[in-house]
């Protein structure tokens, strides 16, 4: 593509579809970076993004469906001639065209997957045949693959003939068995001598996952050693493709969508927000709510418990709200804290002892901190409290706050032990069971205080 220029105003864009000037439009659009075109469609209402889009070159227009956002992609399937959508997955790498067509309903994925051409559409099934979320389904088998005798010059000959490679950073050098055994960073070729041979200047020892792998193993990896691609081996080590950097971010912000539902206490989304329909996100997020509405009969429980407290020293009731909120809103910060710490493998169970040292210390000095506010609170305000129910609150909170981070450490660091994804052990799950277990410790400290 040509240098870009400035992104149109979005109403002189629409300005140029209600006057229907789609060949000035066209003129516009000319040379506009297709991500900043993506950003426009978002902009836009459905009919003139649809209008936009039809207007575009089959190469931009491919680029710009990879850059949209759900609502929009929904809208151009289902807009959008078949044909044109089958000729644009056709132009598009094959990894990319596979994470688009996952994300639509399996009729309209078969249909166009039986409209691309047929070798396009082959490797595209190829793909799908391998788990979600591992090696196998986001590799481009589009690589560029040497041979160690090759020299310099025949090396660059081969390149210059390629179309297709997603990525020539790296170049994979394999057998006759097309096993992987080396790699050529395309600054080392550049450099070398023109009748060097490719074994002379690669690097022997190869960082590569098996196709097997998790996507959030690939992200680590990339993350690791700043690699922009790894390359993708089946058991026998035989190169079948390559993960791109730029995959590796879609993953990363996948993951990071999906850690964040779970906190909320929701099941994620396996497809785009728009894409789901209300009867799937409620599926999604009943079980989750019913057993935090389980979990939260507890505080019930326990308040009943402690009627006759509460009967006598009726006082103690206006600062449950205070306790359980600062409990679980303690737990909910060191929860966060942990739960990232453990994504980059900072905390494990081996460490899990330093790591409750450490909150327990913080936790113990935000809990005087908070109980040196209350008591002062409750002091001005709450006069008719006299001195013994501010001293129960100053002593409950340090107490509840150690004892919401000792929970907020330990039970995340445990599930990750047992495989169990930590940020299902989500934030609304902490907090409700440090509402109950806080409740305890306020009544069992107000009864030994007040003697009651």
């Amino acid at each position: 593509m040509e240098p870009t220029t400035p992104v149109p105003e979005l109403e002189k864009i629409e300005e140029l579809i209600e006057t229907n000037q789609l060949e000035a439009l066209q003129v516009q659009l000319a040379n506009v970076h297709p991500a900043d075109i993506a950003v426009l469609l978002d902009e836009l209402e459905t009919a003139d993004a649809v209008t936009l889009f039809e207007l575009l070159p089959i190469d931009v227009a491919s680029e710009v469906l990879d850059e949209t956002g759900s609502p929009v992609r929904q809208e151009l399937v289902e807009k959008v001639a078949d044909e044109r959508l089958a000729d644009l997955l056709d132009e598009l790498p094959v990894n990319d065209a596979v994470e688009f067509l996952e994300d639509l309903p399996d009729e309209v994925s078969d249909r166009l997957i039986g409209l691309m051409e047929p070798e396009e559409a082959a490797e595209v099934q190829e793909l799908l045949r391998y788990e979600e979320e591992t090696a196998g389904r986001l590799m481009t088998r589009e690589v560029a693959a040497l041979r160690r005798h090759w020299t310099v010059d025949e090396t660059f000959a081969y390149l210059r003939s390629l179309e297709d490679a997603e990525t020539l950073h790296y170049l994979y050098v394999v057998d006759r068995e097309n096993r992987l055994i080396g790699v050529v960073p395309l600054r080392q070729l550049i450099i070398a001598q023109p009748d060097a041979t490719i074994e002379t200047i690669m690097i022997g020892n190869v960082v590569s996952a098996p196709v097997t792998a998790d996507q959030e193993e690939l992200a680590e990896l990339v993350s690791r050693y700043d690699f922009f691609g790894i390359p993708v081996v089946d058991e026998e080590n035989r190169l079948l493709g390559v993960v791109t950097a730029d995959d590796v971010l879609d993953v990363l912000e996948e993951e990071a969508t999906e850690d964040i539902q779970r906190l909320g206490g929701s099941e994620p989304l396996d497809q785009p927000y728009f894409a789901v329909s209300i009867f799937q996100v409620f599926r999604k997020r009943v079980g989750w709510l019913l057993i935090l509405f389980l979990a939260a009969t507890l505080t019930g429980t326990v308040t009943s418990m402690f009627q006759e407290l509460l009967e006598v020293a009726v006082i103690l009731t206006v600062f449950i709200p205070l306790i359980i909120g600062t409990g679980g809103n303690a737990g909910s910060q060191t929860v966060a804290t942990i739960i990232r710490a453990i994504t980059l493998d900072e905390v494990r169970l081996g460490n899990v002892a330093a790591a409750w040292s450490r909150e327990v210390s913080v936790g113990l000095l935000l809990g005087i901190s908070m109980s040196l506010v209350g008591i002062v609170y409750i002091r001005l305000f709450f006069p008719e409290a006299g001195h013994q129910i501010p001293l129960v609150v100053g002593l409950t909170l340090p107490a509840v706050v150690v004892w919401s981070t000792t929970i907020a450490t330990l039970v995340p660091t445990l599930a990750d032990r047992f495989h169990i994804d930590p940020a299902v052990i989500s934030g609304p799950m902490i907090t409700t069971i440090v509402d109950a277990t806080g409740l305890l410790i306020y009544f069992l400290l107000a009864k030994q205080l007040l003697g009651l």
